[in-house]
């Protein structure tokens, strides 16, 4: 049986469901509790993005008009990455340096490609609603809101060891930037 959704943008009723999905697709550490590793996660890829910058972001609804999915995207790098590490790196301080490091990594990693790429994005589903077509459906809206925006590129990290994402990515028209330890950087001209 087909399950019915809508790709809508993203409304403040959606914070809870939208920071369980990441968890749900996050590591197994981020998914054990309320621990440092589920607090790094809503902070590197999640609270930035519905709290500064709504506008950039889409979810799937389903029947209930609960998200079961999401992407969120930041257009201009300069503006995320002062407003990221005054008001979002520091709540990462006291979760142990892995986490710390992780956060600072995830805000400087766009700064070498802010000049042909200034917009990145994250992208999730939870796993009973993957392979419809939705993640293509999530990247239209969002391509398209940044198109009218004028914006020339965007780009995205995904797991090196992640090969279903990978391969998403490169159908969608993306294409790699470099390659670093543990991640794939990829990009795609607006």
């Amino acid at each position: 049986m087909e399950k019915m959704t809508s790709i809508r943008p993203y409304q403040e009723k959606d914070r809870d469901n939208v920071r369980q999905v990441l968890v749900h697709c996050a590591s197994a550490a981020a998914q054990a509790g309320e621990g440092p590793a589920r607090t790094a996660v809503w902070t590197i890829y999640c609270d930035y993005y519905i709290e500064c910058e709504p506008q950039n972001c889409f979810v799937i609804a389903n029947e209930n008009d609960e998200a079961v999915g999401y992407i969120m995207g930041c257009e201009d790098y300069q503006a995320y990455y002062k407003r990221f590490m005054e008001d979002y790196a520091p709540r990462t301080k006291g979760l142990g340096l892995a986490h710390r490091a992780e956060c600072i990594g995830a805000a400087i990693l766009p700064r070498f490609f802010q000049k042909k790429y200034p917009a990145h994005l994250h992208i999730d589903i939870h796993s009973d609603y993957q392979r419809m077509g939705l993640g293509h459906q999530l990247m239209d809206a969002l391509v398209a809101h940044f198109r009218k925006k004028n914006i020339p590129g965007v780009m995205l990290g995904v797991a090196s060891g992640n090969k279903k994402g990978r391969n998403f990515y490169h159908k969608y028209g993306f294409t790699k930037l470099r390659r670093i330890p543990f991640t794939v950087v990829m990009g795609l001209k607006l």
